[in-house]
C-alpha cells in the first residue's frame, strides 16, 4: 500500500474484487465501454470529466506549434524531381555500358533531372540501348574512358602527391572508370557521381578515400 499511497491521496479509486488478477483483467476487457446514443446525461458527465483533466494552455500551445508535413511517396518523388531540375547538376556515371545505368541516364536527361555523363565507348552504349529499346535523348554525354584517361593522369598525381603516387601508378588506377569519375568530381568537372549497379559501395567510395 505504501507504493500506492501517492495515487490514493490523489483520489485514485481502488476496487476490491473476489476474482484473481487474470480473471478480473479479462472481465474488464469485456466490459461494454460504449455510451448509448440516447444517454445524453452520461455523455455530458464523461465529457466534463475528461475536460476537467485537460491542460487547456498546453493544448493551445501544442496546436500552435509548426509541424513538418508528411508527404506521400508520390509527392516526395515529385518535389525531389522539381528540386533536381532546378539544380541542373552534371552527374557522371562510371558504369556507362550497363543497361540499367543507360536507361536511368536516358530518363534523367530527357526529363531534365540531371545532365548525365556516361563513361563508356559510344558504340557500346548505342548497341546496349538498341538491344534494350532505350532511346538516347539529345544532350546525353558519352565519354570514352580510353580517350580521356590520359588527361587525368597529371591531376591525379598532383592530388595524391602526399601519398607518393607517380604517373604509371595513376595510369593503372585510371583504368577503372570509377576512378576517372572520382577525379572528375575532385576537379569540379561534375557535381556528383552515381555508381553501384555492378560495383559495390566499397568499390565506389574507395577511390575518394585513397
Amino acid at each position: 500500500m505504501e507504493l500506492c499511497r501517492g495515487a490514493l491521496q490523489a483520489g485514485l479509486p481502488v476496487l476490491s474484487v473476489s476474482t484473481g488478477s487474470y480473471d478480473t483483467a479479462n472481465r474488464l476487457n469485456q466490459l461494454n465501454k460504449e455510451i448509448p446514443i440516447d444517454d445524453r446525461e452520461r455523455a455530458e458527465i464523461i465529457t466534463d470529466f475528461v475536460a476537467s483533466h485537460l491542460d487547456a494552455s498546453w493544448l493551445h500551445q501544442r496546436c500552435g506549434t509548426p509541424r513538418e508535413l508528411r508527404l506521400s511517396p508520390a509527392v516526395f518523388r515529385y518535389q525531389l524531381i522539381q528540386r533536381a531540375q532546378a539544380a541542373n547538376k552534371r552527374i557522371v556515371l562510371p558504369e556507362g555500358n550497363e543497361p540499367l545505368t543507360i536507361q536511368a541516364a536516358a530518363i534523367c536527361q530527357a526529363r531534365g533531372i540531371a545532365r548525365c555523363v556516361l563513361l563508356a565507348r559510344p558504340e557500346e552504349v548505342q548497341a546496349v540501348a538498341q538491344a534494350h529499346g532505350i532511346e538516347l535523348p539529345p544532350g546525353l554525354e558519352i565519354l570514352d574512358p580510353d580517350l580521356i584517361r590520359e588527361r587525368y593522369v597529371a591531376p591525379m598525381v598532383e592530388l595524391r602527391k602526399s601519398k607518393s603516387l607517380n604517373a604509371p601508378m595513376a595510369e593503372q588506377q585510371l583504368e577503372d572508370p570509377v576512378v576517372i569519375g572520382t577525379v572528375m568530381l575532385a576537379l569540379d568537372e561534375v557535381d556528383g557521381l552515381v555508381s553501384g549497379v555492378v560495383h559495390s559501395t566499397a568499390n565506389t567510395i574507395r577511390p575518394a578515400l585513397q
